[in-house]
């Protein structure tokens, strides 16, 4: 009877080790919840890059997590008019990428999640921001109310901006000399077109939701010696002002009008799409366009295809007619884009949990990668894309970084809080084919990375934190002379007024509120650095 006993506990024993050992299969120790759990969350939609309901990054957050991550896509040009709704009625997702200006305007009215009070739970991202003190600039009363765009370095990182990218294949066919100036870029593309009249000099696009003039400005404002909007001019040493309302703006339309009137403008300059821009790039039809570097170098594929020796080469950063030698990069941290919990949410806990694993280097990988032995492998200690992933979508050419990034679900323009150019790198290294055009690739990208004209956009551009009555104030202000400078801005591009003339559009816009602006973030500025 004894060792009946004996045996009884024995076999109880080993069924509660049985179930416990089965419970800790069931729940692993990654699970941010015991049961399935959704999440929705809600970003813009770039019309390069779809995002897709079922990627393999979805499926590897249910695995790891135990959450239905869904994301919601409105169309970019239409994501301000949406998200504005949503934040008026109050009838937002579980997380929602914002602009800084949302979080400054509705922080106060308890709309957010104040994450600084949750730092403990959020040990990944609060680790980074206190890494970089700047970020500090991104806060509210002193106080995040949102998780900024950040950036991860990888092995192959490289700079990129809205540069000049030239037909070099034109310069060596022609025997001219690679622009120094502005001045010179106007030269050189006025004796191309007098050997090719049907080219078109210098084209640009439409982005988002601004007019496509509005995105000319913002390309080539500053490296003409002003801006398109609020900014701090490094050669200026004079605080924030607004780019449109000062002299130096007007060096910026005669530039522009000096094409236009020579014939050199894209004629469909105002009213250029995406779609557009890209057929006369990929076809050949344009000598130049200012942008982003990275995009416009995967048209050499498209151009190979009509001419071995058509391609698109980053121009060094030129000098203008105010004796500056400038241009800007992108910012690797982007504390103007962010993602906010809305307190409205029934899942805030789990939302504050899975956006610092976001922030995290496993959740870093996940998003930017996908899956290691399925989309990429660890060799030698760097993440690498499979060669299987790779060739799939080179055959695709420009289109690859984007088609591969949206079937994955992986990158900056998906749902993606902390970014990393691994794909980016990895895909257009791949496009060159041979190890001998990789190098030659390497070696565009290490000029582009030492080019000491290249100033981080983030410098200039990132907007100090407001008050309440300031953000108020500013934003009514900022409608006011918003509507007037850019409904006369083509008008001087064409020479439908004459450049002297701007001086009125100048007064008109300090009248309108563009000084009491500049007052506002200076204010607002040295209150931050504690003056």
């Amino acid at each position: 009877m004894k060792q009946r006993s004996i045996l009884a506990l024995l076999l109880t024993a080993m069924m509660l080790m049985s179930m416990v050992s089965f419970a800790d299969a069931e729940t692993p120790s990654t699970y941010l919840s015991e049961t399935p759990v959704t999440l929705r969350v809600m970003r813009d939609e770039n019309p390069n890059q779809p995002i897709k309901a079922d990627t393999l990054k979805i499926k590897t957050i249910k695995e790891l997590l135990n959450v239905d991550l869904v994301i919601e896509a409105p169309p970019k040009a239409s994501y301000t008019d949406k998200k504005s709704v949503l934040i008026a009625t109050d009838d937002m997702p579980d997380i929602m990428y914002v602009d800084f200006a949302d979080v400054q305007a509705y922080a106060r009215d308890g709309l957010f999640v104040n994450l600084s009070e949750h730092r403990d739970e959020m040990p990944h991202l609060f680790a980074l921001l206190d890494a970089n003190p700047s970020l500090g600039m991104a806060t509210v009363d002193g106080q995040f109310y949102s998780a900024p765009t950040l950036y991860r370095t990888n092995p192959d990182a490289t700079l990129s901006g809205q540069l000049v990218n030239f037909r070099t294949d034109l310069l060596e066919k022609y025997n001219l000399p690679t622009p120094t100036t502005w001045d010179e870029l106007y030269d050189v593309m006025l004796a191309i077109k007098e050997k090719e009249p049907n080219l078109i000099g210098m084209t640009n696009r439409k982005a988002g939701n601004t007019t496509a003039t509005r995105k000319l400005l913002d390309c080539v404002a500053f490296p003409l010696g002003s801006y398109s909007t609020m900014y701090r001019d490094p050669d200026l040493n004079s605080g924030w002002i607004y780019g449109p309302a000062h002299e130096n703006f007007k060096e910026v339309l005669k530039y522009l009008n000096k094409l236009w009137a020579a014939g050199l403008m894209d004629p469909d300059y105002a009213s250029m799409t995406k779609d557009l821009w890209q057929e006369k790039l990929s076809s050949g039809q344009a000598m130049c366009t200012i942008d982003n570097d990275g995009v416009v170098r995967n048209f050499n594929v498209a151009l190979a295809t009509i001419d071995p020796s058509y391609k698109f080469g980053v121009i060094p950063t030129l000098t203008n007619s105010l004796g500056q030698t400038r241009n800007t990069s992108y910012a690797n941290d982007r504390p103007g884009n962010a993602f906010v919990i809305p307190a409205s949410s029934e899942n805030v806990d789990l939302a504050i949990k899975f956006l610092d694993w976001c922030y995290s280097e496993e959740g870093t990988d996940v998003n930017n990668l996908g899956k290691e032995g399925v989309s990429y492998d660890n060799v030698d200690g760097v993440k690498t894309f499979k060669e299987e992933i790779l060739a799939k979508y080179a055959a695709n050419g420009s289109n690859a970084i984007y088609d591969m990034s949206s079937d994955l679900g992986i990158g900056l323009l998906e749902f993606t809080p902390r970014y990393d150019t691994t794909p980016d790198n990895q895909v257009a290294l791949y496009l060159q084919g041979s190890d001998e055009a990789r190098e030659a690739y390497r070696e565009v990208t290490r000029s582009i990375l030492n080019d000491p004209g290249l100033i981080d956009v983030s410098t200039i551009t990132t907007a100090p934190p407001l008050n309440a009555e300031q953000t108020e104030r500013y934003n009514e202000l900022l409608i006011a002379v918003e509507n007037i400078v850019w409904q006369e801005i083509d008008k001087y591009i064409t020479g439908q007024e004459p450049i002297e003339n701007y001086d009125k559009v100048i007064e008109a816009a300090k009248a309108a509120g563009a000084t009491e602006m500049e007052e506002i973030y200076n204010a607002a500025w040295d209150t931050a650095l504690g003056k």
